[in-house]
């Protein structure tokens, strides 16, 4: 359990750290991906509950939903005009991703099925107007949804390809 709450507490404070060196990023990645295998291991209880509940168990494990993607031509997600089955949920803020862009790195993040489907333009809408931060509206819009699937993508290092020279 202390392990849990240092592993929280490092989280949310490399969560707002702005990253300029690889070092920093490894850090940070190791930091949520080890809140990610916490937060894993007793994901399986909340299939068919609503998604609050997940988020309060994540935060729990010293996790923060900060950005939420949608998509399209992802065979998971089955999106369409107007619906939308799931989401990804990352723990990176914006200049984190610059980051992790520029040096094609991996980033922790989960994949979110829903039970029945949500209006995908008005989830595009405010994605739009949010630019991906997963707050106040956002929030209130996810928040009658029921989990139907959860799959956590936690990779073991922290590049996609050799690091760039």
């Amino acid at each position: 359990m202390n392990l849990i709450i240092v592993l929280s507490l490092f989280a949310q404070v490399c969560n707002g750290q702005k990253i300029e060196t690889m070092e920093e990023y490894k850090v940070f990645f190791d930091s949520i991906t080890s809140c990610l295998k916490i937060a894993e291991k007793d994901s399986s209880c909340y299939i068919g509950k609503p998604f609050p509940e997940f988020v309060k168990h994540l935060d729990k494990c010293g996790l923060k939903i900060i950005r939420v993607a949608i998509g399209n031509n992802y065979d998971w997600q089955k999106v369409s005009p107007q619906h939308l089955y799931g989401i990804i949920v990352f723990f990176t803020n914006s200049q984190q991703d610059d980051f992790v862009w520029t040096y094609d790195l991996w980033q922790p993040r989960i994949i979110i099925m829903f039970d029945e489907s949500m209006p995908y333009v008005q989830a595009l809408r405010l994605v739009r107007k949010y630019k991906g931060s997963f707050e106040g509206e956002d929030e209130k819009f996810y928040s009658e949804t029921v989990i139907k699937s959860l799959f956590f993508l936690i990779p073991d290092e922290i590049y996609k390809f050799p690091p760039k020279k």
